[in-house]
């Protein structure tokens, strides 16, 4: 089932978390609204699902192109899962999950063998077989989202909506449950949206990510169009590690689009990502910055590099393999030589991105 919104807009009082968004999530895709605190994320994903409304006359929201804006949360067809489970602690696994069920009125209401077969088979699906009889209190973190998630699942939801559903979980249970969702959504195949803050997590599961920030639409794309060609400052900024230095002392960015060069002032912003900035021990290449290496840091499954230029005093980072920090034996202190591989430039407001490429007959 597709979900559209258009046009809408959100205020409470003076603030306003949503101002004219508009947004377009294909069937059985699963969509990453990403976002910091306050960008309207979750507000977006409350009047989808029916559990607040828009500003009158503000637009609308769509499901398989039916205009649902007026319709309650229980006439939607949506699932919906919160950040700290909402279990029921004096009910059981199987009770929570089934109480969706439970609760509709009689006619609407399955047998309660069909209930009892949905409920084990949700079970079976969320991995959670023989613990039907347990209290949310007896399981782990990570074994109550499920069951919040497969009570979600047992109305039968058109639309699955996920509120930062990993929020309360530490950082392995997250990466494991990253892991799942992933692989249990390509087995539902149900549309789902859902809100992170985390940026990791939304690239690497999400099939599209939303970009929000000040209650509007930053960019939409899939992980890898947004990360490596990102629309604004602002996305360049909150999606990954980013150096950002004064582009009119860049010689790099300047030699690779000598045509624009000249229109760069002092005030444009040149940004890199760690893993463009190639350490040199000698100059190579007329587009290499002379620089000094602050610290060395080698734990880890990559080396990071601490540099400062010495032309400008500008400090920023580098990323590079193990195999390739032990190849340069880089000590604190040691001058090097870095070439910026990509780069991304907002002269004047403007945005554009270019590769470093060397010159003919340099190495």
């Amino acid at each position: 089932m597709s979900i559209e919104v258009s046009h809408l807009r959100k205020t409470f009082g003076a603030y306003t978390a949503l101002d004219d968004v508009s947004l377009s999530v294909k069937p059985g895709q699963l969509t990453a609204l990403l976002g910091p605190s306050g960008s309207g994320k979750t507000t977006l994903l409350r009047i989808i699902a029916g559990l607040d409304f828009a500003d009158a006359g503000s637009g609308a929201v769509r499901l398989d192109g039916e205009d649902v804006s007026a319709l309650g949360p229980g006439q939607r067809g949506i699932g919906f899962v919160f950040q700290h489970y909402a279990l029921f602690r004096h009910l059981t696994v199987f009770e929570n999950i089934a109480f969706g069920l439970t609760v509709r009125g009689r006619r609407e209401r399955p047998s309660r063998a069909e209930i009892a077969e949905r409920v084990n088979r949700l079970l079976s699906l969320v991995q959670l077989d023989g613990l039907g009889q347990r209290l949310p209190t007896q399981l782990s973190g990570g074994q109550r989202q499920r069951v919040a998630l497969a009570r979600a699942l047992a109305i039968e939801p058109k639309v699955l909506l996920l509120d930062e559903p990993f929020g309360a979980l530490d950082a392995k249970v997250r990466k494991e449950l990253r892991r799942w969702l992933r692989q249990f959504h390509e087995e539902v195949n149900l549309t789902t949206l859902f809100v992170t803050h985390d940026q990791e997590e939304a690239l690497e599961i999400a099939d599209e990510v939303v970009v929000m920030n000040n209650a509007r639409i930053e960019q939409v794309g899939a992980p890898q169009e947004v990360y490596d060609h990102p629309a604004s400052p602002f996305v360049i900024e909150f999606l990954g590690n980013v150096n950002q230095l004064t582009a009119a002392s860049a010689q790099a960015a300047r030699a690779a689009s000598a045509s624009r060069a000249a229109s760069l002032g002092e005030a444009d912003m040149l940004y890199v990502r760690p893993h463009d900035v190639d350490i040199r021990r000698e100059k190579t290449s007329t587009h290499a910055l002379p620089v000094k290496v602050l610290h060395v840091f080698a734990a880890g499954n990559t080396g990071r590099v601490s540099l400062r230029r010495l032309d400008t005093g500008e400090a920023f980072d580098a990323e590079l393999s193990r195999v390739r920090l032990a190849e340069l034996a880089l000590r604190q202190g040691d001058s090097v030589w870095v070439i910026f591989r990509h780069v991304r430039l907002f002269p004047k407001g403007q945005f554009y991105e270019t590769d470093v490429t060397e010159e003919a007959g340099e190495t």
